[in-house]
C-alpha cells in the first residue's frame, strides 16, 4: 500500500515517523519526544472488503493509516474502523453527530473524515476538501484536498502553539 497523503504531509513538516504503539495499536508518530507536539497515525488499514468499497474516496488520503491526530489537540483524522479510542472518532461516529448529520443535509456529497474542537467538520468532495463550521452553521469550500490540508495544518499549528501547556 503507497503512503497516503496525510502521512507524506506530516513527514514534509515535521520529517521521517517513528514507529510506536499508542492505546494498543501500531502507529507512525512523529514529535515523539514533546508529548503536547505529538503528531501520529495509527496504521494497519487494508483496502479490502466492505472498507475497500465503503471509504473507498479516502484511500489516496488514508493510505494504510487507519486515522489519528494530526496536529496535536486540535485536527484529527477519524479512524476508518469500528474501534473507539479515546482521541479521536471513529468515522461512523463521526457521522453521526448532530453537526456533521445536519451538514449532510445541506450537502450528502461530502464525506466527513476530519474534524477539530468537535465544532469544525471536514469532507472530500470531488478532489475538494470541505469545511462545515457547527457555530456559524456555514459550509465552505477550501479547494483542491492537498493544498488545503497543508494550509489548514499551517493554522492550526499556529494555533497549538498559543494553545495553554500542560
Amino acid at each position: 500500500m503507497k503512503t497516503g497523503l496525510l502521512e507524506r504531509i506530516l513527514t514534509r513538516r515535521y520529517g521521517p515517523p517513528l514507529t510506536c504503539i499508542r492505546d494498543g495499536m501500531a502507529a507512525r508518530c512523529w514529535n515523539i519526544e514533546e508529548p503536547t507536539d505529538e503528531a501520529l497515525l495509527y496504521v494497519g488499514m487494508t483496502w479490502q472488503g466492505e472498507r475497500s468499497l465503503r471509504f473507498a474516496s479516502l484511500k489516496d488520503i488514508y493510505g494504510d493509516a487507519l486515522g489519528g491526530i494530526l496536529i496535536n489537540n486540535c485536527l484529527k483524522a477519524a479512524i476508518l474502523a469500528p474501534r473507539r479510542l479515546f482521541a479521536v472518532w471513529n468515522i461512523y461516529d463521526l457521522r453521526m453527530q448532530p453537526e456533521v448529520q445536519h451538514a449532510l443535509a445541506r450537502d450528502p456529497a461530502i464525506e466527513y473524515f476530519m474534524e477539530a474542537f468537535n465544532v469544525y467538520f471536514y469532507g472530500l468532495r470531488g478532489g475538494d476538501l470541505y469545511v462545515f463550521d457547527a457555530e456559524t452553521d456555514e459550509l465552505d469550500r477550501l479547494g483542491p484536498v492537498e493544498p488545503a490540508l497543508e494550509t489548514l495544518m499551517d493554522e492550526f499549528e499556529a494555533v497549538r502553539r498559543d494553545l495553554p501547556r500542560p
